[in-house]
This record gives structure tokens, sequence and C-alpha cells, in this order.
């Protein structure tokens, strides 16, 4: 709670009536509701399976401390926002590069992008999912 401030003469009087903040723009709480709707609409995706033994034989995906195992190779049905998790779990490894002998000191770093953990949307029914995923995929790591 804020308080009203006035200076008279060099004196500053604080006045204790309590002041009203109003908020600035108005939102728009359909497409928040819709968007959180689309979100949470059930999906069905297969994780890859891997050929590294390193790897478990399965993916926690964790969205609002609710956690969302996924078993590598089994298609599992779940909601839309994990998926997106699983979408945005981009690494990027490097390569050095000497693109000339004569000069070992001038290396190039070679950039290479994919996902942490490759897998396929195997259903969706929502007409606008496809697309929507192909563009959360196309951001940049």
């Amino acid at each position: 709670m804020a308080s009203k401030k006035n200076t008279v003469q060099g004196m500053e009087i604080i006045d204790d009536e309590p002041v009203i903040e109003t908020v600035a723009e108005s939102r728009d709480f359909s497409k928040l509701a819709a968007d959180e709707a689309f979100m949470n609409e059930l999906v069905t995706v297969m994780v890859h399976s891997t050929t590294d033994e390193n790897q478990p034989n399965h993916v926690v995906v964790n969205c609002n401390g609710m956690n969302q195992p996924l078993i590598r190779g089994v298609p599992t049905t779940v909601k839309r926002k994990y998926v997106e998790i699983l979408a945005r779990m981009k690494e990027t490894k490097y390569t050095q590069v000497t693109r000339n002998p004569s000069a070992p000191d001038q290396i190039d770093m070679v950039a290479r992008h994919g996902l942490s953990y490759p897998f396929d949307l195997v259903e969706d029914k929502n007409p606008r999912g496809r697309a929507w995923l192909q563009n959360v995929l196309a951001e940049a790591a």
C-alpha cells in the first residue's frame, strides 16, 4: 500500500490515506484460458530408443512440480505441456576444425544442434497441434 506525500514549503507531509493503484492494461482472460486448455490437451508421443548403454530407458519431464515419465520406444499419451518441454530440450555440441594446416592457432568452432531426447508425435487430435510443434522445434537452441 502506498501513501500520498505532499511537500509544503520544504516540509514533507505524509497522508496515510491509501492510494488505489489501477491496472493499466486489461488482460484477455479468454485467450489465457484457451491457451491453458490447449496446453493440457492429450497427445501421444514416442521417445526414440538409444544405442548408448549409459542412457536410462526412460525420460522424466517435469512441469510445475509434476513429473511425467516417458519410456523410450513406447507410445505414451501425455499432456501437450510435457511435449513442449521435451521439444525445447535441445543441446549443442561443437567440433573444432582447423581450416588452414599452416596456421594451427586459427580454430573454427562448428556447432551441431539437436534434441536431447528425439521423439515422434504419434497422435494429435487438434488440427493446429502439429503446426504448433513445428514452431517450437524451429526455435533456436
